[in-house]
């Protein structure tokens, strides 16, 4: 396709997630489906062959997508309220990452004959929550500040072990343990470095520019930037943006050692910047779910079978993990609400990418298999979070936790009980006849 088709083809595409975003506020349908489903089309009908082989183009919008997902998932998280819920948020959110991928990887190991590292990496894929599907569901539901605060932490801490985890796993797949002790070492504290280092004195310049349009602009040149760097020392500069956005997000806590008065917005929370992150949020996320439907292969739909077949064990998973942690203070229609948040999105779509570019991985990542899996997971994910927050906020439904909590505490049956001499009222004997037992006095 020449130069004026392809931007006939961008040009259809961002009309496409217009009109498919606006479908979403009317009919509730995520606009993730119809942007996969007409990506999955139009590479069928063999539009799109050339996007499919890849370009150096393509190349720098999956990287800049990857360096997007982590700066803004990451900003928003407040350390005091990271704390707060620490027994909660981090706590569960490592057991699902162990759990998760742990389950999905043997499976997959043993059902596709994958190498351990490319199972346990599509494992890991099934575990992320999409923030950007989590808070356009919580635009039309009401929940407590708590409550949002609870699945948005879970959501960007859950995505940053997902993203860091993977290219962790493919960057030592060939090392010892001491090699990846003493890498991941160097990787955390030069990029912490960097990090804190840039953010001290980028904060001190948002202070005095955050006022002009364009600051939000500099800092997404800024992150490009210091990736850029952190991956020339040879540092990760995923990590490196990771700590660069909780140094930026938190800068009251630290910045009143150096600058006085140091706004909390640093330039970048304010009206104007949100709209401006809405709308570049909008374009990534247009074109990359349509490149996800783009990869497809239609012809090898069973696979996208699996891939449903792989989140509902993930989802069962990850509310079994949820039933020791749920959280007393919200209400039960919340805790509810929360447990059916299990959209799958724009962080698996941008890693498949990644890891289809890793010449280790590339032949299974590119495969039809590997791909329909991962798409089929993040479809039904959506379909499935969708339908269940309706039902749950409408009264037709509880949730699965609640449903596998009643199986855990369901009472065994006590032999004999319907001897006992007048029994009117089950639940009030039940207990005197087991303490006769253990007495020895029945």
């Amino acid at each position: 396709m020449d130069t004026t088709g392809n931007l006939f083809m961008v040009g259809i595409i961002i009309i496409l997630g217009l009109l498919a975003q606006y479908n979403f506020k009317k009919t509730r349908i995520p606009d993730v489906l119809i942007l996969i489903a007409a990506g999955a089309l139009f590479s069928h009908l063999g539009f799109m062959e050339s996007i499919k082989t890849g370009s150096s183009g393509l190349t720098f919008l999956i990287i800049f997508s990857l360096i997007y997902v982590v700066f803004y998932g990451a900003l928003p998280i407040k350390l005091r309220a990271l704390l707060s819920t620490m027994s909660y948020a981090f706590t569960l959110s490592v057991l699902n990452f162990i759990a998760i991928t742990l389950a999905i990887g043997v499976l997959t190991h043993f059902i596709f004959g994958f190498g351990w590292i490319i199972s346990f990496v599509l494992g890991a894929l099934f575990c992320v929550l999409d923030g950007a599907i989590i808070n356009s569901i919580l635009e039309t539901i009401k929940l407590s500040p708590k409550a949002e605060a609870e699945i948005q932490i879970e959501s960007a801490i859950i995505d940053i072990l997902v993203i860091v985890g993977i290219l962790s796993i493919m960057n030592f797949s060939t090392m010892t343990l001491n090699q990846i002790t003493q890498s991941l070492t160097s990787y955390i504290f030069l990029s912490l470095g960097i990090a804190i280092f840039v953010a001290m004195i980028w904060a001190h310049v948002l202070k005095h520019m955050g006022e002009y349009n364009n600051a939000p602009v500099a800092t997404m040149a800024l992150l490009v930037t210091l990736y850029a760097f952190a991956e020339y020392v040879n540092a990760n500069g995923v990590i490196t943006v990771f700590f660069f956005s909780i140094m930026l997000g938190n800068v009251t806590i630290w910045s009143k050692i150096y600058y006085k008065k140091q706004k909390d917005s640093v330039g970048l929370m304010d009206l104007e910047s949100k709209n401006f992150f809405m709308e570049l949020s909008f374009l990534i996320r247009t074109f990359l779910f349509f490149y996800l439907g783009i990869m497809v292969d239609i012809t090898q739909w069973v696979y996208l079978l699996y891939g449903t077949g792989f989140f509902i064990i993930a989802y069962i998973l990850r509310s079994l993990i949820r039933i020791p942690f749920n959280n007393n203070q919200l209400d039960t229609k919340e805790v509810y609400l929360l447990d059916s948040m299990c959209a799958k999105g724009l962080t698996p779509t941008v890693m498949l990418t990644v890891i289809g570019a890793n010449s280790e991985f590339a032949s299974i990542a590119n495969g039809a298999i590997f791909t329909n899996i991962v798409v089929g997971g993040i479809f039904s994910s959506i379909v499935i979070t969708s339908i269940l927050t309706v039902l749950i906020h409408k009264g037709k439904f509880t949730s699965v936790n609640e449903i596998l909590t009643r199986i855990i505490n369901k009472p065994k049956k006590q032999k004999n009980i319907q001897h006992q001499p007048g029994i009117t009222q089950p639940g009030t004997i039940i207990q005197p006849t087991i303490n006769k037992y253990k007495d020895g006095t029945n």
